[in-house]
């Protein structure tokens, strides 16, 4: 599995950091970063939420 965010869809809410906190972050100019790019399983469970609740659809999680 592989995590991307899209930057140009990106609204940087930190939703999904929030959803995901092992997984991915804001850093301190406010830019959402990927701390999993290849999430183990044990992250699939709150990436896929984070993914799903992305309320511009910037997030993907895709086999690879």
């Amino acid at each position: 599995m592989n995590l991307t965010v899209d930057r140009a869809l990106c609204q940087v809410t930190g939703l999904c950091a929030g959803l995901a906190p092992d997984a991915l972050e804001m850093d301190e100019k406010g830019d959402l970063v990927i701390l999993a790019e290849k999430p183990t399983a044990d992250l699939l469970v709150e990436i896929r939420q984070a993914v799903r609740s992305c309320p511009v659809q910037a997030l993907s999680l895709t086999e690879g």
